[in-house]
């Protein structure tokens, strides 16, 4: 493995050449269904006809990295029986994955199963970030990778339930070389989230969340400082949940509403919603008539295109009333109530799953549009694979035995083998790298 190279300047040093945003509030209007502003939403291969030839899985098994092109045999990578959660490139070519229970070494190997190799260890980083390797996501289109490294105190003994406050840094490291280089080190973090850095589509920008505020980096440089402000929360501070538009012109920052202390290690009870475009180097609050709450495990759901938000509400952010669903405008801030039989939006897990293309959002045995309508698919979903695909199963307890099978949105429904495996971890492979 690679030494580290130190490349970090200190932020402070950088000329501050923008000023910070100011908050104006944006007019709301009637209708959340009203015409959305024009954004790039498109998906990779979107214009390729679909084939499960193409289909790229990876997934674990007794501790070993197996792959599964198509319907074919899986093939085992690796050996050490001590692998786990492995990720893909955008291309398909390069996994990812952790060794071990601890969050400590990370290796890298190629979609062939050559070039296996450890590529990131805790404890031959700096000092200040020999903790947990967190957060591992790919640069787009690209075989570089970014992660968080967390060094936090132990947990608080006694009464304390506080999360344990941790120093956090931020490492980019080229998964085919090893070599490792720092963006930022010494911010400031805890243990109730486990990143604080988003990567724009484009992977020019990353945003990157830490005591209150956001600054926007290219590469190791900060570029935009102080982009986006937000509270506090004490005693622990809670992290925005960050979206970037697909065009990758700003982001959508969803932050504590205000500045009152919750419970220790929980987060906010309400939340607002920030628009945050980069030529305008200027932030606009979303002015959503009914507040967004957290109320057991359910809160919000952002769509990929950031033009749509499920939320759940109680009509006045207090705590009292039985909360109700929404779908919200994020261009206009305008919002109406939504019968989605008491379902939870969450930004903690997928429910809804959105389809890539944000026209369509599944759970359990129905999908629906952002306009109302649904679809019974007479199974229970599992995942989209595309914008117009998606995986689901049937059980039939007579038997019993569980199908599964690709349905298509206005189209065919396709029959898998019993014996097929499916994987969260996928790709959908270009044509001309389909095996």
């Amino acid at each position: 493995m690679a030494t580290v190279v130190d490349v970090y300047e200190n932020p402070t040093a950088l000329q501050r050449f923008t000023p910070v945003p100011i908050f104006t509030p944006i007019r709301q209007t009637q209708s959340p269904l009203a015409t959305i502003i024009a954004l790039s939403t498109s998906t990779s291969n979107s214009n390729q006809p679909f084939s499960i030839d193409r289909i790229r899985q990876v997934y674990v098994k007794g501790g070993n990295i197996y792959l599964i092109n198509g319907l074919n045999l899986p093939r085992q990578l690796t050996h050490s029986g001590r692998d786990r959660d492995p990720i893909f490139s955008d291309d398909g070519e390069k996994i990812v994955f952790y060794r071990g229970e601890d969050d400590n070494d990370v290796y890298s190997i190629n979609a062939d199963g050559s070039n296996e190799q450890l590529i990131i260890k805790s404890k031959s980083l700096p000092t200040l970030a020999q903790g947990d390797i967190k957060a591992l996501t790919f640069v787009p289109k690209t075989h570089l990778l970014l992660f968080n490294t967390y060094l936090c105190n132990p947990s608080p003994q006694g009464p304390s339930y506080n999360a344990p406050e941790c120093t956090v840094g931020l490492y980019r490291v080229d998964t085919d070389s090893g070599e490792i280089s720092i963006i930022v080190g010494g911010l400031t973090g805890n243990t109730m989230q486990e990143r604080n850095f988003e990567i724009s589509p484009d992977g020019t920008f990353i945003s990157v969340s830490s005591s209150g505020h956001i600054d926007i980096y290219a590469g190791n440089r900060i570029i935009y400082p102080d982009a986006v402000h937000y509270y506090r929360t004490p005693p622990d501070e809670y992290l925005p949940q960050q979206y970037w538009l697909p065009d990758s012109s700003g982001l959508i920052a969803v932050v504590a509403a205000d500045q009152e202390s919750n419970e220790p290690a929980t987060p906010p009870s309400t939340y607002s919603v920030l628009r945050y475009t980069i030529k305008d180097n200027q932030v606009v609050q979303i002015p959503f008539e009914l507040p967004i709450i957290f109320n057991s495990g359910c809160n919000f759901s952002v769509s990929p295109d950031t033009n749509w938000i499920f939320y759940i509400s109680d009509g006045n952010g207090q705590g009292v009333g039985t909360p109700s669903l929404y779908i919200g405008n994020l261009n206009n801030g305008s919002t109406q109530l939504f019968d989605w039989d008491g379902r939870c939006p969450s930004s903690y897990y997928s429910d809804p799953q959105w389809s890539p293309d944000s026209k369509y959002f599944a759970s359990q045995k129905t999908i629906w549009s952002v306009e109302g309508s649904s679809i019974s698919i007479g199974g229970d979903f599992i995942a989209w694979i595309d914008s117009n695909h998606y995986l689901y199963t049937i059980y039939d307890a007579n038997i019993p035995k569980t199908s599964t099978f690709i349905g298509e949105i206005g189209g065919d429904t396709i029959s898998l083998p019993e014996d097929f495996i499916w994987s969260s971890e996928f790709i959908i492979l270009d044509p001309k790298n389909t095996p």
